[in-house]
């Protein structure tokens, strides 16, 4: 019996050995950023076939490739050195991103990703091995090659069954495009050699939202072709992809080879093989010139609707007064106006040549995200609580006198200022988001650099329109009432506004500094100001402003309970945010529940008009409370790359941004810019399928 033992022993190690279902997770010393892990997944339902799924970690902001890695990288591969009881390992791809990285466009992945893997197994009741090396590229703005090994051993038929693993084999193989979609049908691919061009017409009976198309080959003849982004033309549900391909040992040629096309758009990933017809030359539809164009007009009016932001209408004012303060003649109110409108659009170009530099460098992209950085929101305090001081009559900006002499000798005081007011409007109006501004803003940052200056000159248009209006037709300004008391007492609103700007930006350090830090920049700032007014209006004028103020406070809450029946039912504690996830968004979906996402910011007004305006008001506080519906939030206060990420994926490039899915929406319902009860409701239905 003693001597039998043993053999018991190293029998039942023998037999653990051969019931490894996965290995741990794998990563090289020499390239921590990172890992690799394999799971085997059976279903006991095939006994031919074995599912796994080769699992990939990369930390924040390493990325790797698709099969087809575009202007640069190398996809990842893997060497079988040993496949014992193996005859076939088959590798499927994921629907990947587009990344931009120092100019160079590159297809792939980024955080984990998880590639199924099939395979044949020639006999269920016998041992089987796996063994080789996986060698993966991973890049950011340098790229490393790493080799992993993976050696795991076997046997199919004592392989139990994982629900867990079942459900994210299941995620997995959603996420790769599906082999012949019926849902797209591929019309035409034509080669022209003297253009270097492949045309691709495709259908898609429900209409295209924001498609991508990739082209790859497994040709060997066509293993080195570099194919640029492509020119994309939508005509309801015609989509004509016109792509411009190259190969470094001269000209490219495509036709008669076979090629793979993977199209991707919302809840939609296919793939189709074709051959592409040779032709003398492919034609261009007019599509991309007249959506550029409506894009155009949509970037003019979200300018336009900028002005009336409580931000920025107090600048606009201080502009119209300055022309009643002092008689100018039509000419210099027309050059200041003028002036004050290539300020703007300055602005609108430098923003374009800041997110040009973002694109450029792979960074984040955003509508507002300089209010990420704590040392521009502190510009922004030190700006406006000046312009505060002086707007109230606390101090004046005054030029040397020689500087003065020369101004004077050149026709007005220097045009300079008024530019500055120009910008300074423009950075006011950041924070705040519009109808039609998101639309046009998330259309540029996706497109062309030429289309990206195009629509932003268009915003900057928009929002110069009321200066070159009176810059037109300098009449208008003399239309306002002749200067009187009713000048100072609009003097006193604008400032106030403006007070209650600064502190409200001073708000937005708190993401970055201590709360006691901001109440000691606040009561700071509030001293300075009472000095100033002691010093130019004395005690008196003191206690007339901090009256003044009251008074105002007081007047905004009393009309605000009047009013409160017709906007809202009384303050509610804020909703149980979870944290953004899509894995949770997933799981929820799959067991009938309703996900409602919001990605906000501290310092997007739109956010908080949203959130108090709708999601604190009846009906939807009621749906959003329902035990069947999840809220989810992302916070981009602050950069975080899963936030980012997330928006990239929508081709959103600001906030707000809401989406709700549900069991009969699980690839999501877009909403509004600006929330409405009706909007939010009609999603939350439709995804839960009541209608």
């Amino acid at each position: 019996m003693k001597h039998i033992i043993p053999f018991i022993l190293l029998f039942m190690l023998m037999s653990s050995a051969w019931a490894q279902d996965s290995t741990d997770w794998i990563t090289s010393s020499e390239h921590p950023h990172v890992q690799i892990k394999l799971d085997l997944v059976t279903t006991q339902a095939d006994q031919q076939q074995l599912q796994a799924l080769l699992k990939v970690r990369l930390e924040s902001p390493w990325k790797t490739y698709w099969r087809a890695p575009g202007e640069g990288g190398i996809p990842p591969t893997a060497e079988w050195q040993t496949k014992s009881n193996i005859s076939r390992v088959q590798w499927q791809w994921p629907a990947p991103q587009r990344y931009q990285v120092q100019g160079i466009e590159t297809v792939g992945y980024q955080g984990t990703v998880a590639f199924p893997l099939t395979l044949t197994i020639e006999n269920w009741q016998q041992p089987a091995r796996l063994q080789g090396v996986v060698t993966m590229s991973s890049c950011t703005n340098i790229c490393v090659l790493t080799d992993f090994p993976v050696d795991i051993s076997f046997n199919p038929a004592q392989l139990a069954a994982s629900e867990q693993r079942v459900f994210e084999l299941q995620k997995a193989l959603s996420q790769v495009p599906r082999l012949d979609h019926p849902a797209v049908v591929l019309e035409r691919a034509e080669w022209s050699a003297s253009q270097q061009q492949l045309q691709l017409e495709l259908t898609h009976p429900q209409g295209w939202q924001q498609p991508d198309v990739l082209v790859d080959s497994l040709a060997m003849e066509l293993a080195d072709m570099t194919v640029a982004p492509p020119r994309l033309d939508i005509d309801g549900q015609r989509l004509l992809a016109t792509f411009n391909i190259s190969h470094w040992l001269g000209a490219a040629e495509v036709a008669s080879y076979p090629i793979q096309i993977t199209v991707l758009d919302e809840a939609l990933a296919a793939e189709l093989a074709t051959t592409a017809q040779a032709v003398t030359q492919v034609t261009h539809a007019p599509a991309v010139s007249s959506s550029l164009g409506l894009m155009f007009a949509f970037a003019l009016l979200g300018g336009l609707i900028l002005n009336i932001m409580p931000c920025v209408l107090p600048v606009l004012g201080m502009k119209l007064q300055s022309v009643l303060l002092i008689p100018r003649e039509r000419g210099l109110i027309r050059r200041q106006f003028l002036a004050s409108a290539l300020g703007i659009v300055l602005s609108f170009w430098l923003l374009a040549l800041f997110i040009w530099g973002l694109k450029t460098s792979g960074s984040a992209l955003g509508w507002g995200i300089q209010f990420q950085s704590p040392w521009f929101i502190g510009f922004m305090v030190l700006v406006t609580g000046l312009f505060t001081f002086n707007l109230a009559g606390l101090f004046e900006f005054r030029l040397p006198s020689s500087w003065q002499t020369w101004a004077a000798q050149r026709g007005d005081n220097s045009y300079l200022g008024h530019v500055v007011q120009g910008m300074f409007a423009t950075l006011l109006a950041t924070p705040c988001s519009a109808p039609f501004l998101g639309t046009a803003v998330s259309f540029a940052m996706a497109a062309s650099n030429l289309q990206l200056w195009f629509i932003f000159t268009g915003l900057g248009l928009g929002m110069a329109s009321p200066w070159l209006l009176v810059a037109a037709l300098p009449s208008l300004a003399k239309l306002l009432p002749k200067p009187g008391r009713w000048m100072q007492i609009t003097k006193v609103i604008f400032s106030l506004m403006l007070a209650a700007t600064t502190l409200w930006l001073l708000t937005l350090l708190s993401n970055h500094l201590s709360a006691a830090m901001v109440w000691l920049l606040a009561l700071s700032w509030l001293v300075l100001a009472a000095l100033l007014v002691v010093r130019t209006y004395g005690k008196q004028g003191l206690l007339i402003a901090v009256a003044s103020s009251f008074l105002v406070v007081a007047a905004v809450a009393v009309t605000a309970s009047l009013t409160s029946a017709k906007w809202t039912s009384g303050p509610r504690p804020d909703h149980a945010w979870v944290g953004l996830n899509e894995a949770e968004i997933s799981r929820a979906v799959s067991e009938g529940q309703v996900v409602f996402v919001d990605i906000t910011a501290d310092w997007c007004i739109t956010c908080k008009a949203n959130k108090i305006g709708v999601l604190l008001q009846q009906p939807v506080y009621q749906l959003l409370q329902d035990p069947q519906v999840v809220t989810m939030q992302g916070d981009w206060s602050q950069a975080n790359d899963q936030v980012t990420q997330y928006l990239r994926k929508y081709q959103r490039y600001g906030v707000p941004f809401n989406r709700v899915y549900g069991p009969n929406a699980p690839a999501g319902i877009d909403l509004p810019v600006i929330l409405t009860a009706e909007a939010v409701s009609a999603a939350i239905d439709q995804a839960a399928g009541r209608k």
